[in-house]
């Protein structure tokens, strides 16, 4: 996906809830699809993944989160992929050009997810 300007982290978790939305709407309300097939059905929304590596990180959050725990194999495997993400790069020069505010809930909620020291 390709955008001139960052794609802020509001529009990502906005983007991925239309997607989840629409997926139970269409599928597991319609079809009985389960949860793990919508999450499959989100992620394959955005298969291309992002342009810059920080919206890529901030998608693999969403998914965690979206996730909600359900796949105790899966969400350990977001969560190693999400830290050493993390550890490979330096979060403070990824979110260099994100504004404080923003910038400050993605660090909340990666807090919150123990995916970085309090």
């Amino acid at each position: 996906m390709i955008h001139d300007q960052r794609v802020l982290y509001s529009k990502i978790k906005e983007w991925a809830l239309d997607s989840y939305f629409d997926g139970c709407r269409d599928h597991a309300v319609m079809q009985g699809w389960p949860h793990e097939q919508i999450m499959g059905y989100v992620t394959a929304t955005f298969e291309d993944g992002f342009e810059r590596p920080i919206e890529n990180i901030m998608w693999q959050v969403v998914l965690l989160v979206l996730s909600g725990g359900w796949y105790p194999d899966k969400m350990k495997t977001a969560r190693v992929n999400i830290a050493s993400f993390i550890r490979a790069n330096d979060l403070n020069d990824l979110l260099k050009d994100v504004p404080l505010d923003e910038a400050n809930l993605f660090l909340h909620d990666l807090k919150i997810l123990n995916l970085i020291d309090p």
